[in-house]
């Protein structure tokens, strides 16, 4: 039985997974139009790019010092080429015929509850931000985060929306219970330093948003599904998914009467694995939780997680390592830690120790013979509770639906843009999209499901130059964590 509400298409660029609670009360007093029928607000999926090592750093005031409006810009040369695609009667070559590639591997890393200005609000180029809003109703130098966070931030649906304040993004003090006001506080360059030389090195997106305002749950499931099936928090325990004992059940959004029910959190959608042509390989490395199961958003897929390929493809993240060494790297991975170097605030673990652990990763990749042609997206499943200043670009139907808050989305590869910073709006099924167009998928997960948001807004095509010769690896050291 399907588990999502009805299919409801989406005007092109416009992210439909706005993912809140209090829906009920937030479409009173407006008409139940059909999503389809709201127009995007804001929309400049064009977005313009300004190198980094030649821009300057965010000003003093909290605005960008760039000299570039990122909705401008027009460059419309890496828009979304579905209909060609879906159009093609096989993959040419392992690749996409309009868009071939030296592209054979693509690693999908996620971490754990970050927004673009906490990790990368005064980075210089992007649009961020140095002067905070505080509890008190003034503005001042943004705080320090720590590296070990003394609490979680409130990052449910409800909190997010709240957050969110219609766009006016002015709801976090909600949660500053902290002398610091630590939602608004932010990384330096010194807190994660190797962070930054991957995005001054590589490619750093400003304007990559979540497809959801909300938590791990539903963040986790659109890096797989492009959709997270209307779910908008965690289940209610943390056995998850089909394989859970009574199976546990989480929030979900009902489009045709904007309330909410409960349901299952085991759903009957599509996943990346379904488009892959023949031959193209996946494996997912996760983090083993209680009863050795595998954390990952595969087992909430029904048909990974009931099936053969969960015992084969779903796999414990130590092993990545290994498999590099040995030449078993699959086309498509995603690794993704849900241990101590997740970076999740509040639970004891620290940014700095996270670091390394990807750190550590990339090195092993980068010293095999595979980084020639391997693409990596670095990035976080959900915003976590932190302030970001740019408000969604758009938001339509239930009120309010469409994007999430920004995420950070350090794209690293011999092939992209050095010193680069990406501007085109972006949300976290373009990651899908681009692995599709990569290995020449003849369909999207979106052909499959129009609920599935991998065909709007970019591609992150953009953010590479398959025309110069493979950049060389950036080896770097682990650090001593305080």
């Amino acid at each position: 039985m399907r588990l999502t509400s009805p299919l409801i298409p989406r005007p092109r660029a416009v992210a439909v997974f706005f993912f809140l609670t209090g829906v009920a009360a937030a479409c009173s007093g407006t008409s139940n139009v059909p999503l389809g029928a709201f127009s995007p607000k804001g929309d400049d999926a064009g977005g313009g790019e300004i190198d980094a090592a030649d821009a300057t750093s965010t000003s003093g005031d909290g605005s960008s010092s760039n000299g570039t409006d990122a909705s401008g810009g027009g460059n419309d040369a890496t828009t979304d080429d579905a209909g060609s695609d879906a159009a093609s009667d096989a993959p040419p070559s392992g690749h996409d015929a309009g868009f071939p590639t030296p592209i054979e591997h693509v690693i999908v890393i996620v971490k754990e509850n970050h927004t673009f200005d906490n990790y990368f609000g005064s980075f210089p180029g992007a649009e961020g931000i140095t002067q905070c809003p505080r509890s008190d109703g003034t503005t001042g130098p943004c705080p320090r985060a720590p590296d070990v966070t003394p609490r979680d931030l409130c990052h449910s649906s409800s909190c997010a929306l709240a957050d969110w304040n219609q766009g006016a993004m002015n709801g976090w003090p909600h949660d500053t219970v902290d002398a610091v006001d630590l939602p608004f506080s932010q990384y330096t360059e010194a807190d994660i330093p190797s962070y930054w030389a991957y995005a001054r090195t590589y490619t750093l997106a400003d304007h990559f948003f979540a497809a959801h305002l909300g938590p791990t749950f539903p963040g986790q499931l659109m890096y797989v599904a492009g959709q997270a099936a209307w779910a908008m928090d965690n289940p209610s325990t943390f056995a998850w998914g089909c394989g859970s004992s009574g199976g546990a059940n989480v929030n979900l959004l009902d489009t045709s009467t904007c309330t909410i029910k409960s349901g299952s959190s085991c759903f009957n959608i599509p996943a990346l694995p379904d488009v892959l042509p023949p031959g193209v390989t996946w494996k997912f490395y996760g983090t083993r939780g209680s009863g050795g199961v595998i954390l990952s958003a595969f087992g909430s897929i029904s048909s990974i997680r009931n099936g053969p390929l969960w015992a084969t493809n779903v796999v414990d993240e130590s092993n990545f390592d290994a498999d590099v060494a040995a030449g078993r790297l699959a086309n498509v991975v995603w690794l993704v830690d849900e241990s101590d170097a997740n970076e999740h605030p509040g639970s004891g673990t620290s940014v700095c120790d996270g670091e390394n652990w990807t750190v550590a990763r990339l090195n092993a990749l980068m010293q095999s013979p595979y980084w020639n042609n391997t693409a990596v997206f670095f990035t976080m499943d959900d915003f976590g509770g932190w302030y970001d200043h740019v408000a969604p670009p758009q938001t339509f139907g239930c009120k309010e639906y469409g994007l999430g808050f920004r995420l950070p989305l350090i794209i690293i590869s011999p092939y992209a843009r050095p010193g680069f910073v990406f501007k085109e709006n972006a949300e976290q099924p373009a990651v899908l999209r681009f692995i599709e167009k990569t290995f020449g998928a003849t369909k999207t997960l979106h052909d499959l499901d129009p609920v599935a948001g991998d065909i709007y807004l970019s591609d992150l095509t953009g953010a590479f130059d398959f025309t110069t010769p493979p950049r060389p690896p950036l080896v770097r050291p682990l650090r001593t964590c305080p």
